[in-house]
């Protein structure tokens, strides 16, 4: 990854996403996506519509971005990077969280991750 800076920089934008995909396919409110920004800047990404509503935009290395909704829904999440003899090792704790349901404001995207409410941003201080 270590030409992704310079392809962001190049096309304009702090981050890059995964495809969406979906924890359970027969749950339409369970689709996610990944983004990722190298600096640890913007997570905004150019990706569908439905995962861009942010209350603020979150700024952070690495994130899990659920779909806008307003039906709540509880997560348990955690990340893993391969290292460099190819073995995954844990980013984090793991974090359990109660997304709320919305009733009356407009949907929003739940996104959390690892650097999110911290100071410091990067994977491993690498930022």
């Amino acid at each position: 990854l270590s030409w992704l800076e310079q392809q962001l920089t190049q096309e304009g934008r702090e981050c890059t996403s995964s495809d969406i995909f979906e924890v359970d396919p027969s749950d339409d409110c369970s689709t996610y996506l990944l983004a990722f920004s190298p600096r640890g800047g913007s997570l905004e990404h150019e990706a569908d519509d439905d995962y861009q509503v942010f209350d603020s935009i979150p700024r952070g290395t690495l994130a899990l971005i659920r779909r806008a909704d307003d039906y709540g829904t509880n997560l348990c999440y955690r990340f893993f990077v391969r290292d460099a003899s190819l073995e995954f090792q844990p980013l984090g704790e793991a974090t359990r969280v109660a997304v709320p349901a919305r009733e009356g404001d407009e949907p929003a995207c739940f996104v959390g991750g690892p650097d999110l409410h911290s100071d410091s941003k990067g994977l491993f201080g690498l930022s």
